[in-house]
């Protein structure tokens, strides 16, 4: 990017929440149901429906808030924000401007090393709208109104971001932090977590910002930092061309890496918001306040903060450890049961990811228990296994649930430490191979190598590899 500009980015973040049911009936909130079977007179706006709060919603409304610092509000108000689209039924979405459940706050995060912030302008509490199916082929659209009324949590940044490396890292300090509280799934695949990019270039030092644009259609965090390079990059060469950046909508097109125009941006008095006549004015007691604060857990960026002050893990692997709430609550499960962490770091990022990894689901389980893991881990550190072995024995309990020790025995993979038994083996390799014990003997070292792979071959990986190297170096030397 030209060096002479410098970019500056605000995000909304939309988040559906994990409930039941809807935000304002009773109809399931269900990703994948069958077109137009979660409907009612409420969600589709019919006349003479009257829609009602659902709690939990607005518990999890005031659990993110307090994840990110915010205040909130004793009194929230819910508004009607107007538009016509073939999706919104009844012409108006239920959502907040004056009065949100959350104000201000900040999204703490680590980019290179170095602990960053990016403030937020409110968090506010909405209902989703339907989904507009295009057939291209048959030039018809359709709308499944399922989606309508799925209860939506909208993060509104403060332009604070300046770079898409920053973007990513705020987008992923958020999804963690969400699916840590409980209040997310946060699958961009299935459009519980969506995002739209307001961007504005201009020149260093300028003190007044750029005209914005907002981009949508961004489903994964890699299509988020390359919208923002491409977009940042094009009013750059618009302003370079003496010419003026207007403020519109854009769709990105992540197949061909580009923007295109949808329409002109609409501004906040465009939707002629107004407290919804249905609905009261939501009170937030201290007492409420207070339980919801006693039952939030420990937060992602705290307890990478911790594991790497307290366990001394690496920044790395304290981020890869609490960045998938499943790994981190076995990681804590194993600690329980053995009190090493950097041990057990070292297994969950080598054995366990390998085997997250190879899977196909979405969302691969660990099907290993933490005591298994331990029991493992505790086998070949008492040299009752070599790793291969150890591996070996995972695979199959992974598949199968059995007991570590129960498979390692069954299969006959425990190793053997006996140095009577071993040297047996290591005599026998050694008379089977008189051009290799030449070989060493003129000083080609390799030949030991070939010695070693042979006994463990000869005694299916059983040999304790220290105790064969040990009888070796002794037979060996007195040929």
């Amino acid at each position: 990017m030209n060096t002479n500009y410098e970019i500056t980015v605000g995000l909304e973040i939309h988040v559906e929440l994990k409930t039941e049911t809807k935000a304002f009936c009773r109809c399931k909130n269900q990703f994948g149901a069958s077109i137009n079977t979660n409907t009612c007179p409420v969600c589709m706006g019919l006349p003479g429906a009257i829609p009602t709060v659902n709690k939990k919603c607005v518990e999890y409304a005031i659990r993110s808030g307090l994840a990110f610092d915010s205040e909130i509000n004793e009194i929230s108000v819910f508004e009607r924000k107007n538009y016509f689209y073939p999706d919104l039924s009844k012409a108006y979405q239920i959502s907040q401007l004056k009065k949100p459940f959350c104000v201000g706050g900040k999204v703490r995060y680590k980019l290179n090393g170095e602990e960053k912030f990016t403030r937020l302008d409110n968090i506010h509490m909405e209902e989703d709208a339907g989904k507009s199916v295009h057939d291209a082929k048959n030039n018809k659209s359709y709308v499944d109104f399922n989606r309508c009324g799925v209860p939506l949590i909208e993060i509104v940044t403060m332009p604070d971001i300046h770079s898409s490396e920053e973007a990513v890292a705020t987008l992923n300090s958020i999804k963690e932090t969400l699916v840590a509280i409980g209040v997310s799934d946060c699958k961009m695949q299935e459009g519980s977590l969506r995002c739209d990019v307001n961007l504005s270039v201009r020149k260093v030092g300028d003190p007044v910002l750029g005209t914005r644009t907002e981009m949508k259609n961004l489903n994964s965090f890699k299509a988020v930092a390359r919208a923002i390079e491409y977009e940042a990059n094009r009013q750059i060469s618009v302003l370079e061309n003496g010419e003026k950046i207007r403020q519109i909508t854009l769709k990105w097109d992540d197949d061909k890496g580009e923007n295109e125009e949808l329409r002109s941006k609409e501004a906040g008095n465009d939707y002629r918001y107004f407290p919804d006549p249905d609905l009261l004015p939501v009170r937030i007691t201290p007492e409420y306040l207070e339980k919801i604060k006693n039952s939030m857990p420990e937060l992602p960026f705290d307890r990478k903060n911790r594991y790497m002050r307290d366990f001394n893990l690496t920044e790395n692997e304290a981020e890869t450890i609490t960045s998938n709430i499943v790994v981190t609550q076995f990681f804590e499960e194993c600690l329980k049961l053995k009190n090493e962490p950097k041990v057990l770091c070292n297994w969950i990022l080598t054995d366990i990811m390998r085997k997250l990894k190879e899977s196909l689901e979405d969302e691969p389980k660990i099907q290993i228990s933490a005591k298994n893991l331990v029991d493992l881990i505790n086998m070949f550190q008492n040299k009752e296994i070599s790793i291969n072995n150890a591996r070996e024995v995972l695979d199959i309990v992974w598949e199968s649930g059995e007991s570590v020790v129960e498979v390692a025995e069954k299969n006959g993979m425990k190793q053997d430490n006996n140095e009577d038994s071993v040297k047996q083996i290591v005599l026998q390799v050694i008379e089977q191979n008189p051009q290799a014990v030449a070989d060493f003997k003129g000083g080609n070292e390799r030949a030991k190598t070939f010695f070693v792979g042979q006994v463990m071959k000869l005694s299916r990986g059983k040999a304790n590899p220290q105790i064969v190297g040990k009888i070796l170096d002794e037979e060996l030397n007195k040929k």
